[in-house]
């Protein structure tokens, strides 16, 4: 008697285990209107992350191509600060993009939001395909891949330059662009409504290039 209830036991004993790793996804299935505001709320979220992204890319550059490049003394030589500067917008780029393609840490993650998506064709609206879908949700894969690969190098052996730092700055504004393409689509097809998430500032982010803020400290 006890053998066989032993044996009816085991079958429960996995379901269990199965229905406990399903609702770190889902705790139970979401209607289509709940999912709807849910995606909306992450979607909205993702795409704030991904303007911030795009904000701070824009400063970058703006200040390699009108401040560093044309000044010869900050261009043609080595400095430690531009080192540092180069590198941490790399490394902290880096891993806030691929935060948001993996959603580690139990925060949001755009492949989470498409994956939870396929589950809820309906919403598609005829306007993607289950194919078009996939494609992106490997897209998103494949870009956090692609990043992963171009950081490792440089973190390895401290690399710094424009030049070391070419391949990730490459991957890092194909994975930026991506992701505010794709928040942008599913944002219209969740919510049939736009997501605007182009750059604006509301002064020069390099004003403080424009004056004499570094003055010489003389030795007493």
């Amino acid at each position: 008697m006890a053998t066989d209830v032993g044996k009816a036991s085991s079958p429960v004993t996995e379901i269990t285990e199965d229905c406990s790793r399903d609702s770190l996804q889902f705790q139970y299935m979401l209607s289509e209107k709940q999912f709807r505001d849910r995606a909306k709320i992450e979607l909205r979220q993702i795409g704030s992350q991904a303007l911030s992204l795009a904000t701070d890319r824009d400063i970058y550059w703006k200040l390699e191509r009108e401040i560093i490049q044309p000044n010869p003394q900050l261009c043609d030589g080595r400095s430690a600060f531009l080192d540092m500067l180069r590198g941490c917008y790399a490394d902290a780029m880096a891993a806030r993009v691929l935060r948001l393609l993996q959603g580690e840490d139990g925060g949001v993650s755009l492949p989470r939001v498409l994956a939870q998506l396929s589950e809820y064709p309906q919403l598609l609206h005829d306007q993607i395909t289950e194919r078009e879908l996939a494609d992106d949700r490997a897209a998103l894969i494949q870009a956090a891949a692609d990043l992963q690969r171009a950081v490792a190098p440089h973190v390895g052996h401290h690399e710094r330059t424009l030049s070391a730092l070419a391949s990730t700055h490459r991957e890092l504004d194909a994975a930026i662009d991506r992701i505010i393409a794709t928040v942008k689509t599913y944002y219209w097809i969740v919510t049939e409504s736009h997501l605007d998430l182009d750059v604006r500032h509301a002064e020069n982010p390099l004003s403080i290039f424009q004056f004499a803020w570094a003055m010489p400290v003389l030795a007493k």
